[in-house]
């Protein structure tokens, strides 16, 4: 395993501890909301409802990235060996090869699935951040 690749598992890692960061944020507020009387510490819950609410679409985000990430890793690693070494079975099953030499539109069509894949999710993070800093900048404006 190459120092890249590391580095985007751990940024998957990361991303997936803060998602449940994010989800328990979320319950606490839901717990809040459910247990407190009218008006007794909303300021409070709607705190706890913004920083769990802002801690998930953060966390997608990484994650996100490094799926791309790891997507790109594999489609390099693919054109630098001249193959695919692919496993679809979760108990232990074999490894599919798909060569250059012996399936070459297999390999081309892998190779811009794993491109487009990662491409898709850049282009979906970029909008994702564009967006999140529209609402930011449109909540500024309001207060």
């Amino acid at each position: 395993m190459h120092i890249i690749e590391v580095i985007f598992i751990a940024i998957l890692c990361i991303g997936i501890v803060s998602l449940t960061a994010g989800v328990l944020l979320m319950l606490v507020y839901f717990g809040l909301k459910v247990i407190s009387a009218k008006g007794s510490g909303k300021d409070l819950i709607e705190k706890v409802f913004s920083l769990g609410y802002y801690v998930m679409h953060v966390a997608m985000l990484i994650f996100l990235l490094g799926l791309a990430g790891l997507a790109v890793c594999m489609a390099i690693e693919g054109l630098r060996k001249g193959e695919y070494k692919l496993r679809f079975s979760r108990t232990g099953g074999g490894y599919t090869r798909i060569s250059w030499a012996e399936r070459p539109i297999r390999f081309a069509f892998q190779t811009i699935a794993h491109i487009g894949f990662s491409s898709w999710l850049i282009y979906f993070w970029v909008r994702q951040i564009q967006s999140f800093s529209k609402k930011k900048i449109s909540r500024s404006r309001k207060q």
